[in-house]
Order: C-alpha cells, then structure tokens, then sequence
C-alpha cells in the first residue's frame, strides 16, 4: 500500500511540473536587427552617446563600463607589449602607424570601440561592423571625413555574408558586449568561425562580456518590435514564446569552440565591479590566431 502511495505521490508530482512547463512560456532566440532597431529608436534621443546603447543606466555607470573594458584591453595588450619608456613614446607611436594595423570592430554602436583602437593603439585603418541601419547611418556620417574608418552595415551571423567583403584580414577584432547577443547556438558559432577567417596569423580577437562556469539565457522580452519602452513593456508574449536577448556562455564553451576554429585563449581579465553600481559585463577574452 505504501508503495502505491508513492507512486501516485510521484506521478501527481510529475504531472505538476509537466503543467507548469507547459504553461510556461517557450525561449526562443530574438531577431538581433529586428530588436536592436527597436531599441536604438526607443532610447536614442539627438546624437547617440555611449550610455544610450546600454540601457537605462546612468552616464556615471556607463562610464565606469567603459573604463572598466577599456583598462581590461590595456591591460591584456600590454602584457603581450609593454609600453614603451618615455622617452620611446613618439617613436613606438610611429612604428605602430607604419605598421599600418588594420581594425575590425563588430557592433559598433556610437563608434566608441573604433576611436578607442585608432587613439590608444595607432591603428592605420578601422572597419565598423554594424547591424542597424540607423547606427550605421549615424556612423557613416560621423566619419564622413576620415578615410581610414569605413563602416558597413552588416550581420557576421548571416550565413550570406562573406568574410572576403571587406579586404584583407585584420590584426584586431573587438567584439564589446556583442557576442552574448548572438542568442541562437549555430549562429554564435558561424559568427566565431567568421572572425576567425577575417584575422591574420598572429592577429587577435578581443571579447568583451561574461565568461562564468555556466551558459545560460539571462535578458528576455516579450517583442522584438516595439516604439518605445511603455510599448515595449506592455507587450504581450507571442503564441507563448518569450524572445531571449543575452545567452552568456561558459568559459568552457569558448574553449570548446575557439580551439576548433584554430584560436588560442590567451588571457581573461576579470574587470572592475562595485555593488553599488549597474554595469553590463566587463571582463575581457583575448584570443589569438595560431600560425597555418
């Protein structure tokens, strides 16, 4: 008798979570261009500023962001190659200018990451991948007059898009805050292996975002398309699916998939955080391309 107990214990049991499962709304991967033109439209108001491609956050977070990435980048790069002693300043900065270093910077937003590799590290020439039509638009525009940056509007996700496009390979790829967007598994995939491709031997991928003991789906909404945040607040789920925005995947994940594509991780630097202050994630994945 106790037995049956047990099973009709189990079985009532099993048929709850089955029901909440189900009723339950289904993940599903969010249209990346779709959402981001929503976004960019619902929180961009005059000329684009850094704080405005982060959400709502407040320009003190958003600079403590920004610094924050952009030290974990001195940082990585200047244990490959130290900075030069002072009297070497000008010099290192000319042999970096004739070494005619070439850019690629994905998700470019207000173009921070491109002006951060051209002033910091002398890059000769910048490319700005940029899903938007309307952050491309701003940037085309913002540097109309600078020969050495162009910009182009473009998914590395899509299998249509070919790496070729954009001239010969690059000595650095920054990726800040991007790949996480890249909700959809295969698609995340087919970005890295673009990348990979795109870099010279030698050349390197820097990622920005989070890089844990686990992969999990942690931003969600309810549509991809929406006027503004009261719209996009009230949105209802569609045929009970919810559209999943950020996939932050493990450490192990990256290890996983980048020594497939012939990338080496060479450094992880975990940046600067307060409690009491909202940053997206900071750390910073530097990965090499091995020598054919």
């Amino acid at each position: 008798m106790r037995n049956s107990i047990h099973e009709i214990q189990y079985k009532a049991g099993l048929e709850a979570t089955q029901k909440r499962a189900e009723d339950e709304p289904r993940e599903v991967p969010h249209d990346e261009r779709a959402f981001f033109e929503s976004f960019y439209a619902a929180n961009i108001s005059g000329v684009p500023e850094d704080h405005m491609t982060i959400g709502a956050i407040s320009d003190l977070e958003a600079r403590f962001h920004y610094n924050a990435v952009e030290n974990g980048i001195i940082r990585a790069l200047a244990r490959r190659n130290p900075p030069p002693p002072s009297g070497m300043v000008t010099t290192q900065r000319l042999l970096a200018r004739r070494n005619a270093c070439r850019h690629l910077d994905v998700g470019s937003g207000t173009g921070h990451w491109i002006d951060f590799m051209v002033d910091v590290f002398s890059v000769r020439e910048s490319v700005g991948f940029e899903i938007t039509e309307r952050m491309s638009q701003h940037l085309q525009e913002k540097y109309d007059n600078r020969e050495n940056i162009r910009v182009k509007c473009v998914d590395i996700s899509d299998p249509s898009f070919d790496p070729g496009s954009v001239g010969p390979a690059f000595d650095y790829i920054t990726a800040i805050g991007v790949m996480f967007h890249i909700v959809d598994d295969a698609r995340w995939t087919r970005a890295v292996e673009v990348l990979t491709r795109m870099l010279k031997p030698d050349g390197l991928l820097i990622v920005g975002g989070d890089f844990g003991s686990e992969t999990r789906n942690v931003e969600f909404h309810d549509s991809d398309n929406f006027e503004s945040w009261k719209s996009f607040r009230r949105a209802d789920p569609s045929s009970g699916e919810i559209r999943v925005n950020k996939r932050v995947r493990s450490l192990a994940a990256w290890q996983d998939l980048v020594s497939r594509c012939g990338l080496t991780i060479v450094d992880l630097v975990r940046s600067d955080r307060d409690p009491l202050i909202t940053t997206p994630e900071n750390d910073v994945l530097v990965l090499v391309k091995e020598p054919s």
